[in-house]
């Protein structure tokens, strides 16, 4: 009976493309974030006009208090599930893509973190579809940022004309992907950034596409699907990116690297919010590059228009059992040797098989891995040069590896290792047919405090300890029924700069909820999240503190300190 779906910034594997794991690694910054945000959320009273919804009889304090005493932080769920089990299979439409019947419209934006999964969607849906991915955070395409933004409402109107009144407009000659193809340029390289440069390109062909669900996750694969794109492909040799394999005796067969822990500052968020005062917007790479092996190619002579997902293949071992790798994929300037991110991946090298059952590394053993980087659509123009960029850290994206753990890179050992670039398809159209944004007036919301955001790093040289603090103030609000809403949050990461069992997350949350007519709620809601590993035995520490005052007498208290074993990551 579910005539159609309208699925906005939405991922089709629970564990691998969402705020928990990414390639098999603890998301550090986004997984710690998210828990807190829903703990100070969940921990507001009920209305007093609504109290318990339905049935009237229930006291707003009585509701309150339960609801107060059965809380639990997410992440005691999120961190007790490491590895993909049926906790992450449960609602992952990955498992049976086939399942999807109805008629899809698919949102992304590619400043969000979920974007990749409209490349699999749009591949693997055998139903009705449509895509639409814009340069966007994680907003509604008619206000979000970085723009340009669309009439979203004029297509969500024309869509369910079509599917749900069954009235043409000619939309059914729409093509299946509207996307937006970007233009990677040194004046996008701020933190804050309001507008992307680039094109709108529409078309109906898509590519077979190599897919890490189901290389990892054990799933049904169809061996009579051959991926049937147009590539460009790299040989990696020393330091160098080459178009054919360099067989050159002098050059030496492998090298090995360890990078700084704090390396990743430089990539901003992996979720950007698209909000135009948020700072989470990757910058000038070439300091995270100091901090990794990197590979150059020669100028490139032609311009390169590229679609899917860039895939590395490399040779490894570990001097460890465990270890994780970073692969940043860079234009690198004609001009002034900028380094600006196209795509990355992340994986840790106990999951290279199986995110399902990780497998500890054989030290010093060589193995085989592929690594698949984020969906991309970009023009890189001549003249520039790609650069990647291999760490083995990425901090605070990920969570760093238990160990100390140096990779070593192997040349022609087993097999080359490459860098393959999928290409855009000649058969599309270039227009910008969106309507203008049209957006409603909202409820009269009167703003008592403007919100504000700083995000900035210290670098203490005796300790080489490295924070980076972001205080976030999300304003003051009042609302027409008189709810005055005002919240703030600081947030701390650090590390040392040798050191993966230092790292450590605190995020203090401040959450004002009051009426001006109404004296008998007037709440202060603190918590205090600290998340720390220990060495031995490897464990996930995480002490959440939750402290609530109503009319400034304490309401509610509660600890959790919570201890999770470190399952092959």
């Amino acid at each position: 009976n579910l005539a159609g779906i309208i699925s906005a910034y939405s991922t089709d594997d629970r564990y691998n493309n969402d705020i928990h794991y990414y390639g098999g690694c603890l998301a550090a910054q986004e997984a710690l974030s998210w828990s807190t945000q829903m703990l100070i959320w969940l921990s507001v009273p009920p209305h007093p006009l609504y109290q318990g919804g339905i049935d009237k009889d229930f006291d707003l304090f009585n509701i309150w208090q339960e609801r107060l005493h059965n809380l639990m932080p997410l992440d005691f769920y999120w961190i007790k599930h490491q590895n993909r089990n049926e906790y992450w299979r449960h609602g992952s439409v990955c498992e049976d893509y086939s399942k999807i019947l109805c008629p899809i419209l698919l949102i992304g934006g590619f400043a969000d973190l979920y974007n990749s999964s409209i490349f699999r969607l749009m591949n693997k849906l055998k139903c009705e579809k449509r895509s639409i991915l814009g340069p966007w955070g994680h907003q509604w395409p008619d206000d979000a940022y970085p723009g340009p933004q669309i009439g979203f409402l004029q297509e969500i109107v024309q869509w369910l004309d079509y599917h749900i009144k069954k009235i043409n407009h000619d939309y059914e000659n729409k093509e299946l992907f509207s996307i937006f193809k970007l233009k990677p340029n040194i004046d996008e390289l701020h933190s804050i950034l309001e507008e992307r440069k680039g094109n709108w390109i529409h078309f109906n062909s898509l590519p077979f596409y190599p897919n890490e669900h189901f290389q990892r996750n054990h799933l049904l694969i169809d061996k009579n699907q051959e991926i049937n794109q147009k590539t460009i492909k790299y040989y990696l040799s020393f330091q160098s990116l080459t178009t054919e394999i360099i067989s050159n005796d002098a050059l030496p067969r492998k090298i090995s690297f360890l990078s700084p822990q704090e390396t990743g500052l430089a990539s901003g968020n992996l979720l950007g919010w698209g909000n135009i005062q948020s700072p989470d917007h990757s910058i000038d790479q070439r300091e995270d590059d100091g901090r990794s092996l990197c590979f150059d190619s020669l100028p490139l002579n032609e311009n390169y228009e590229l679609f899917g997902f860039p895939t590395v293949k490399l040779n490894l071992s570990s001097n460890t059992n465990y270890g994780l790798i970073c692969v940043r994929l860079c234009m690198i300037d004609e001009k002034i040797s900028s380094s600006i991110l196209i795509s990355r991946g992340i994986l840790n090298l106990t999951h290279c098989k199986s995110h399902e059952h990780p497998q500890l590394l054989n030290i010093d053993e060589i193995f085989n891995v592929e690594i698949i980087l984020s969906g991309i659509c970009v023009s890189i123009p001549a003249g520039s040069r790609l650069r990647l960029a291999l760490s083995t850290s990425y901090w605070p994206i990920v969570w760093p590896a238990p160990q100390l753990s140096t990779l070593t890179i192997y040349f022609n050992e087993l097999s080359s290792c490459t860098l393959t670039l999928p290409c855009l398809n000649e058969k599309y159209s270039t227009r910008n047919d969106f309507g203008h944004p049209e957006i409603c007036q909202g409820i009269p919301i009167k703003y008592l405090r403007a919100s504000s955001i700083n995000r900035f790093r210290i670098f203490d040289e005796i300790s080489e300890i490295i924070t980076l603090k972001i205080n976030e103030d999300c304003g003051s609000s009042e609302y027409p029924d008189g709810l005055i809403w005002d919240e703030t949050t600081e947030s701390i990461y650090t590390i040392k700069k040798n050191d993966p069992h230092s790292a450590r997350i605190e995020i203090n949350r401040y959450l004002k909820y009051y009426f001006q007519d109404r004296s008998s709620i007037k709440v202060d809601i603190k918590t205090k999240s600290i998340m720390f590993t220990k060495q031995s035995p490897s464990t996930y520490e995480v002490e959440h503190q939750l402290n609530i005052y109503n009319k400034d007498q304490i309401f509610f208290e509660k600890n959790w300190n919570l201890s999770f074993p470190r399952i092959n990551n």
